[in-house]
C-alpha cells in the first residue's frame, strides 16, 4: 500500500501541516467532520452488495423500480485480473439482500465502466456503460441493456453512442415521462473525446431504447474541455444536462444547458456556479469527481450539487443550487448555497436525489484530515415548497456504521482508485438509498443503506 503524498501544499490532503491543523474548526459553518443523527432520520444498517469473486468493485449506481419500491438495481465496475468489466446486482426486498447477476450479457472485460441505470414508468430497467479497449489509443462506445424483470435478466445490448476512432466517456442516463401516444423518451448524455466533434453530447430515443438518434453537441465552444456530464429529465418535457469546464480564472465552471421540448431544442450553455477547484490532490489515491444533478418526479424543482476546495484557506465546501425548471433557465438557478463547509474534512463525490415530498438529499464522502479515513454523510433538507425557496438542511446524518481507509482501494500500479462517483436514489415513502465504494473489508467493495424519514 502506498503512502499519501506528504507535500506541504494544502491541496494535497495528507500534507496538511501542524500549523494548519491548529486553526481547524475556527469557522462557524456546519462542519462535515462532526456528523450527528437527526431526530427524525435513521439509517437501517449497512448492507454489503458485492460479495463475489471480483478483485474489487467501484463506481456504483442504483435505481428504484417505480412499480415496486422494494426492487432496486445496482451496477458497478468490477476488476477481473488486470481487466475491468461491469456487473449488476438486484434486490427485491428494499435493499436488505442482494443477488449477484454477474457481468452484463456479452460483456468481455477490458476497460469497461462508467455505468448508469434508470427505470421507466413501466418498471423496465435500462443500464448503460462504456465498453472500451485499454489501448493505447483507447476506444470506447456506450452500450445499453434492458431488463423487463427488475434485473433478473437482460436483453442483448444495443449501441447508443459509437465512439468511432475516439472514446465515449461518463454516460448519464435519464428517462422522461410517456404520453398516451408516445413512449417515455430516453436521454443519454456523455462526453466524446478523440474525434473531430469532441465535447458533451446527448442522444435521444423515442421508441423505448430500440434506436437512438445521432448524438448532438451541446457546447461546441468548450469542446473537449467539457467533462463529466450528468442529465436529469422532468415530467413536463424538460431536460437539463450539467457538466464542468475550466474557468478563465483557473477554477472550475459548473455549466448547464436545458430543453423544454423533450430534447428537440436546447438553450445556449450558461454558468450555474464557479469554484476554485472541486477537491485537493489526494496523493496516490484517486477519487476525482464531477457534479451531481436531479429533477423532481413531480416537476418544478431541479438541483445541482458540486464540491469546492479553496487552496488558499484549505476550506472544503459542499454546494447546492436549485432551479424551478426550463422557463428562463439561466436566470432561474439560485446562487449556490453552502450545505457544509470546513477545513477538517474534505468533501468528495457528491450525489443528489429528490424525494416525492421535495426533500433534497445530498450524499458526500467526508474525508477526515485528522484520521485519513472516510465516512459517507447524507444531508437531508426540509421539504422545498418552491424552487425559489432556499432549502433548509439539518445536521448531516452519518450513513457509514464504520469509517474506512481509502488507501485500501484497488491498486492499479499508479494509484489507489476509489472511483469517480458513488450513487444515491430516492424511493417512495421518504426513503433514500445511498450506495458507495467502501474498503472496510480490506478491499474495495460496494455497500448500501436505507435511510428512512420518520413522521411525528
Amino acid at each position: 500500500m502506498g503512502a499519501f503524498d506528504r507535500r506541504v501544499s494544502r491541496r494535497v490532503f495528507a500534507g496538511v501541516p501542524v500549523a494548519v491543523l491548529s486553526w481547524m474548526a475556527a469557522r462557524n459553518l456546519p462542519l462535515a467532520a462532526a456528523p450527528v443523527r437527526g431526530e427524525e432520520d435513521w439509517v437501517r444498517g449497512n448492507i454489503r452488495v458485492t460479495d463475489d469473486a471480483f478483485a474489487a468493485c467501484i463506481e456504483p449506481v442504483v435505481a428504484v423500480n417505480p412499480l415496486d419500491p422494494r426492487n432496486l438495481l445496482a451496477v458497478c465496475r468490477v476488476f477481473v485480473g488486470s481487466d475491468i468489466g461491469v456487473a449488476a446486482y438486484a434486490s427485491f426486498d428494499g435493499g436488505d439482500t442482494w443477488r449477484a447477476r454477474g457481468l452484463l450479457p456479452g460483456l468481455v472485460p477490458d476497460f469497461d465502466g462508467n455505468p448508469t441505470v434508470a427505470f421507466d414508468s413501466r418498471g423496465r430497467a435500462y443500464v448503460c456503460c462504456v465498453v472500451a479497449t485499454q489501448g493505447p489509443p483507447r476506444h470506447g462506445d456506450v452500450l445499453m441493456w434492458r431488463s423487463d424483470d427488475g434485473g433478473r435478466g437482460f436483453r442483448p445490448s444495443t449501441t447508443v453512442i459509437a465512439g468511432g476512432p475516439g472514446l465515449v466517456d461518463h454516460p448519464s442516463l435519464t428517462i422522461g415521462t410517456r404520453s398516451r401516444r408516445t413512449s417515455a423518451p430516453l436521454y443519454l448524455a456523455a462526453g466524446v473525446y478523440g474525434t473531430a466533434a469532441d465535447g458533451v453530447v446527448v442522444a435521444r430515443s423515442t421508441d423505448g431504447g430500440r434506436t437512438f438518434q445521432p448524438p448532438r453537441g451541446l457546447d461546441p465552444a468548450a469542446g473537449a474541455r467539457a467533462i463529466a456530464p450528468v442529465a436529469a429529465a422532468g415530467p413536463d418535457g424538460s431536460l437539463t444536462v450539467a457538466y464542468v469546464t475550466p474557468s478563465p480564472s483557473g477554477g472550475v465552471l459548473l455549466k448547464a444547458v436545458t430543453s423544454d421540448d423533450h430534447g428537440e431544442t436546447f438553450t445556449e450553455p450558461f454558468t450555474v456556479a464557479e469554484v476554485p477547484a472541486m477537491a485537493p490532490g489526494l496523493g496516490d489515491v484517486t477519487a476525482k469527481s464531477g457534479p451531481a444533478l436531479a429533477a423532481a418526479a413531480g416537476g418544478g424543482l431541479v438541483c445541482a450539487a458540486v464540491t469546492g476546495f479553496d487552496d488558499a484557506t484549505g476550506m472544503s465546501r459542499l454546494l447546492l443550487t436549485t432551479s424551478a425548471g426550463p422557463t428562463d433557465p439561466a436566470a432561474s438557478w439560485s446562487e449556490p448555497m453552502t450545505v457544509a463547509a470546513g477545513d477538517e474534512t474534505v468533501c468528495l463525490q457528491p450525489q443528489v436525489a429528490i424525494a416525492d415530498d421535495h426533500r433534497i438529499a445530498v450524499s458526500v464522502y467526508a474525508l477526515s484530515l485528522a484520521t485519513l479515513r472516510m465516512d459517507v454523510l447524507l444531508h437531508i433538507s426540509e421539504p422545498v415548497r418552491a424552487a425559489s425557496t432556499q432549502p433548509v438542511f439539518g445536521p448531516p446524518l452519518r450513513v457509514t456504521t464504520r469509517d474506512f481507509d481509502p488507501r485500501q482501494a484497488i491498486d492499479t500500479g499508479s494509484t489507489h482508485w476509489l472511483g469517480n462517483y458513488q450513487g444515491l436514489t430516492a424511493a417512495p415513502g421518504h426513503v433514500f438509498h445511498p450506495i458507495w465504494t467502501d474498503t472496510r473489508t480490506g478491499r474495495a467493495q460496494i455497500f448500501t443503506a436505507t435511510v428512512h424519514r420518520h413522521h411525528p
